[in-house]
C-alpha cells in the first residue's frame, strides 16, 4: 500500500473505529477531526469526568488529543498516540510498510533504533 488516497481512507477508518470504543468513566465522547486538504487527522476526547476527591458530584472538563496523524511527504507521521495497542501496529496490519510510518512522538535518535521510518 502506498497511494496517498489509500492512506487517507485507511487513517479515517482506523480513527473512526477508535471513536466507537467507550470511555471507561465519566461523560466522555471521542470526536474525529479530518482535514484532508492539510492531511491532518485527529481523535479528540471531550466531556466531563468525576473528581471524587473533591465531592461525589464534582466533575472536571476533559479536552485532550488521543490520536494525531499527519501525512507529510507521502509518509504517515504519528504525532500523538494515546492508544493501548498503537496506531502504528494497526497501520502495519492493514498493509502499510513500516518505512512509510514515522513515530513523530519519538525523538529522531530513538526513531533510528526503531523498525519504522526516521523521517
Amino acid at each position: 500500500m502506498g497511494n496517498l488516497e489509500q492512506y487517507r481512507q485507511l487513517i479515517c477508518r482506523i480513527l473512526t473505529e477508535h471513536t466507537k470504543i467507550p470511555y471507561s468513566y465519566g461523560n466522555i465522547q471521542h470526536k474525529t477531526i479530518f482535514d484532508r486538504e492539510q492531511d491532518r487527522y485527529l481523535v479528540m476526547i471531550l466531556g466531563r469526568e468525576p473528581v471524587p476527591e473533591l465531592s461525589l458530584t464534582a466533575t472536571r472538563r476533559v479536552h485532550d488529543c488521543l490520536i494525531h496523524i499527519d501525512i507529510i511527504d507521502g509518509k504517515i507521521w504519528i504525532q500523538r498516540d494515546g492508544t493501548e495497542e498503537g496506531v502504528a501496529t494497526e497501520l502495519v496490519r492493514a498493509g502499510v510498510a513500516k518505512d512509510r510510518i514515522v513515530l513523530g512522538f519519538r525523538s529522531e535518535e530513538l526513531r533510528k533504533d526503531s523498525e519504522f521510518a526516521v523521517a
